[in-house]
């Protein structure tokens, strides 16, 4: 049987990274706003605010995701430390 190296210091830093991005999604709504009244001009802040609106199920959806990522790979980086816990014990 062939080897298998597992950096699980790259396992841990998508996880952490994944987690980041997920969380800079969910604090889009204030910033949009924020954009939208520092423009000056009522039809461009109505514009900013239109286009922040339709991103918001687009931003939902990709925030899902990258939590879901983050667990999946954060459940794989377990799984494969049990089992090299396993298989030390067995060796």
């Amino acid at each position: 049987m062939h080897d298998v190296r597992i950096d699980y210091g790259d396992l841990d830093g998508a996880v952490s990274h994944l987690r980041f991005v997920a969380q800079q999604l969910e604090g889009t709504d204030l910033t949009s706003r924020d954009a939208a009244a520092a423009t000056g001009h009522e039809g461009l802040a109505a514009r900013v605010r239109e286009a922040a609106e339709s991103w918001d199920d687009n931003r939902e959806r990709f925030q899902e995701a990258a939590e879901e990522l983050a667990d999946a790979v954060a459940g794989i980086a377990a799984a494969f430390r049990d089992l090299d816990v396993r298989l030390v014990g067995d060796a």
